[in-house]
């Protein structure tokens, strides 16, 4: 009886051994494993937008082969253009603006039997560490949004008024980037005649005074491309 118990511990650690030494399992299609989902959905991806986010590639043994945090910059792309390799473009379609997700990703959906150089070997499953910061599209426009609106309104917002207001600035994923309250002194300028961007330029209009609303603006009515700082370059922005 002993014996027997014995040869079946034996027989239990070949096979755990066994196992953690077998080769990654073939992949038909990209697996997605979230690893964080925000509370809410600010904006989810789809084809044709532009999203910028930080990533940590790596093969399935855990071995880095790039990333992202390595240059201290986020990998800014089109969606679903073929600027990425096919797994990665299908990956990020429906991802939530901090959502981060492993995805791993089969070789013909990646570098397939050629490889790429001496960084990935032929017919590799990739693994990437993803989190999304910001994405927009082309065709937007200013959105906003009015959370608190005073009982009476005697005069709205109208193009060349003279406005004295308050304003957190942010990036789609929460980043302050500027704030009115930490100078403790108001923003004061004229509306509709280029002294603002053109997005803050549209969004104040027809507010009324002790109004409060988010005003979301797309990078082409914010900073554009050459931005306003590093934070700031190809990002959409909240003003509340």
């Amino acid at each position: 009886m002993i014996k027997c118990a014995l040869g079946m511990l034996t027989l239990s650690l070949l096979v755990t051994f066994a196992a953690c030494n077998a080769p990654p399992v073939p992949l038909d299609d990209i697996l997605i494993e979230k690893t964080f989902v925000p509370e809410q959905c600010v904006r989810a991806v789809k084809v044709g937008d532009f999203v910028r986010y930080h990533y940590i590639g790596m093969f399935p043994d855990g071995k880095k082969f790039d990333s992202s945090y390595d240059r201290s910059s986020t990998y800014n792309v089109f969606v679903g253009k073929k600027q990425l390799i096919e797994g990665m473009d299908k990956a990020l379609v429906g991802m939530c603006v901090n959502e981060r997700s492993l995805i791993k990703i089969p070789p013909h959906l990646a570098y397939g039997k050629q490889g790429y150089g001496d960084i990935i070997p032929p017919d590799s499953i990739l693994h990437f560490d993803v989190l999304l910061l910001d994405v927009w599209n082309p065709d937007d426009d200013v959105q906003t949004n009015t959370y608190y609106t005073p009982p009476t309104c005697s005069r709205k917002v109208e193009v060349s008024d003279f406005v004295r207001y308050h304003y957190n600035g942010t990036l789609l994923d929460g980043t302050l980037f500027d704030s009115s309250h930490t100078r403790m002194r108001t923003y004061d300028t004229y509306v509709g005649i280029g002294w603002l961007i053109a997005g803050m330029d549209q969004g104040l209009l027809g507010m009324c005074v002790g109004e409060r609303r988010i005003i979301t603006m797309p990078p082409s009515l914010g900073y554009g491309e050459n931005g306003d700082g590093q934070c700031l370059q190809l990002s959409q922005g909240h003003f509340f």
